[in-house]
């Protein structure tokens, strides 16, 4: 079975041939795009423990970065909720790929299901490029599979922290959207399963070519009577 992130994704889309080369750093790299560095584990960590309702005073107290990063997003993480999902992966299996996304929050309201997801990059991504990003599309595509909310009902924002405006992002979704996603993942994922094929087919090849020379070495070396040999070579229509 294939674990499949946004990243893998990407190569399947642009040069399938390097997939198999890939080795992701992290399914679950925080943030969007970014490089893990301390100061990323660090935010991270610290909304991960503000979500099991720790005292995170002290470490604040002691960075005057990680504090004002925080207080951009708690107005979003203070927002009334019916339940709070902090940390979050979905999955969802096609096929024999598993396909996984992270999510830093998940809120859900009476009618309406938001991803969060806040990230400490200093050079974010425009809106439309953000919003064109597998990433993007992924986490939308298994918030609506993992979830009993219409398309409408649901979206994802992304609050961009480090960014002296400190934007927000926000992206809905629809059912349209959704089925041409769901058609392009099936066509990116056919690139996956025919390589797959094809080294099979190869590994297949050079075993029987290898049988083939170990049963002529039986042969010659009389381990093998002639009727045994010949049993053992393929016929070959003329």
């Amino acid at each position: 079975m294939n674990q499949i992130d946004y990243k893998q994704l990407e190569i399947l889309a642009t040069d399938p041939e390097k997939f198999s080369e890939f080795e992701p750093e992290s399914i679950y790299t925080p943030g969007f795009g970014e490089r893990v560095n301390i100061l990323s584990k660090q935010f991270h960590l610290i909304m991960q423990q503000i979500g099991m309702g720790l005292s995170v005073e002290p470490l604040l107290n002691n960075s005057p970065q990680l504090k004002a990063w925080v207080e951009k997003v708690q107005p979003i993480i203070s927002t009334p909720a019916i339940a709070k999902s902090w940390n979050v992966s979905l999955q969802k299996l096609i096929n024999n790929n598993l396909l996984v996304a992270q999510y830093d929050l998940i809120i859900e309201r009476e009618e309406r299901l938001i991803a969060i997801d806040w990230s400490i990059q200093h050079c974010p991504p425009s809106y439309q490029q953000l919003f064109a990003s597998w990433q993007t599309q992924l986490r939308l595509f298994l918030l609506l599979e993992n979830s009993s909310f219409s398309p409408e009902q649901i979206g994802i924002s992304y609050l961009l922290v480090n960014s002296k405006s400190a934007p927000i992002y926000h992206f809905g979704y629809s059912r349209q959207q959704h089925e041409r996603f769901k058609q392009k993942l099936e066509s990116i994922l056919l690139k996956l399963t025919k390589s797959e094929k094809d080294v099979a087919s190869t590994t297949l090849s050079e075993f029987d070519d290898d049988a083939s020379e170990l049963n002529l070495k039986k042969f010659l070396n009389g381990e093998l009577t002639t009727q045994e040999y010949i049993a053992t070579v393929p016929e070959v229509e003329i």
